[in-house]
């Protein structure tokens, strides 16, 4: 083999593993916005530590039986991760990715809309082909809470947790993957 078709299949290789890992950052972020327990369990590793600013980091175990549903669909949620840079070591891999969470808040008879951005340090690991989180860090940068004194209309279509939301309904079984 040449050097250079040597060189196109690291490249490939290096290319398809970094996709893997940004489908693993947004179908956790999915995930958690559409209370998916499967989606979050094909992506977090049980034994994964999340150190979320809380009391004490968890695994991903007890992360993802955590979220569930709430009896009533929530007002909004949304996460849109960003700027990511992912550097590559074997079957280990780390990442920097920024993150705004967005949530409609009914605290009171007033509505809030909670504002959060920080940045998720994550490392992954390949077991048996498959990248997963093994752990993550989330580091708070700024947030907000305001009180919403006008919403915009909403649409026919509104966000739902599974396997209600239209993802499901439009996608089946693919929507937790």
């Amino acid at each position: 083999m040449s050097a250079e078709l040597a060189e196109l299949r690291r490249l490939v290789g290096e290319l398809r593993d970094r996709e893997a890992i940004r489908d693993v950052i947004t179908g956790i972020a999915r995930g958690v916005d559409r209370f998916d327990g499967a989606l979050l369990g094909s992506c977090i590793h049980p034994d994964a530590s999340l150190d979320m600013g809380g009391a004490a980091p968890v695994t991903g175990e007890a992360f993802i039986a955590m979220l569930k549903p709430p009896a009533q669909a929530p007002l909004g949620r949304m996460h849109v991760v960003s700027n990511q840079r992912i550097v590559l070591k074997g079957d280990e891999a780390w990442s920097e990715s920024h993150v705004l969470s967005c949530q409609a808040i009914a605290a009171t008879e007033q509505i809030h809309t909670r504002i959060r951005a920080g940045r998720y340090l994550d490392r992954f690991t390949r077991r048996d082909g498959v990248w997963r989180l093994a752990a993550r860090t989330f580091v708070d940068e700024w947030g907000r809470v305001d009180a919403l004194s006008e919403a915009s209309p909403r649409g026919a279509h509104n966000g739902a947790p599974a396997p209600e939301d239209a993802l499901y309904r439009l996608f089946g079984e693919e929507a937790s993957r």
